[in-house]
């Protein structure tokens, strides 16, 4: 009966955080698949609008795809594994992901987040071309376009905040705003 209980309080809960979707686990392609195609048709009635939010989950869901410090267990061992959250508001969808860093990328992180909210839209675009030009010393060693990529089509900056787990371990949660 407390099993039954419990799920009625996260559902409850949920829906007063206005959730309407959630995930926490293996961010590997069968699985971004399945939730891009579900988010794209069943969020918007307007396709213009749907291509922007698909864009926006995928670039999300790849940096927790190849940023996260805890990979998947099963076929792709190379999947990241995180926490995806939607939630909607009057106005407004918040996209917010979340996933474990190790201290390296908390401070590249914590550094190229705050770089990109002090830009306007046109120094963001640039950034974004210098980004990409720049050499990667691994497949993970990446500039981080998805979050330039997010914030540009979203046209908000992005919220971010990293809680601390041990000294080298951190939950780092991104967060995106886009308007319906």
């Amino acid at each position: 009966m407390a099993l039954v209980e419990n799920g009625r309080d996260i559902f409850e809960s949920m829906f007063d955080n206005k959730v309407v979707i959630s995930y926490i686990g293996p961010f590997d392609g069968q699985i971004l698949s399945l939730l891009a195609s579900n988010i794209e048709d069943s969020l918007w009635g307007d396709p213009k609008r749907g291509k922007k939010f698909f864009k926006i989950f995928i670039e999300l869901s790849q940096n927790i795809y190849l940023y996260s410090k805890e990979k998947a267990h099963g076929l792709d061992k190379s999947a990241g594994v995180g926490l995806m959250l939607i939630k909607e508001f009057d106005e407004h969808f918040q996209f917010i992901t979340g996933n474990l860093v190790g201290k390296k990328d908390y401070l590249k992180l914590t550094e190229k987040c705050d770089l990109i909210m002090s830009k306007t839209k046109e120094e963001l675009r640039e950034f974004k071309r210098q980004q990409r030009s720049m050499p990667r010393e691994s497949e993970t060693d990446g500039g981080n376009i998805g979050i330039i990529q997010s914030t540009l089509l979203s046209g908000y900056p992005p919220s971010y905040t990293f809680h601390k787990i041990d000294d080298d371990n951190y939950f780092y949660i991104l967060s995106i705003r886009i308007d319906k």
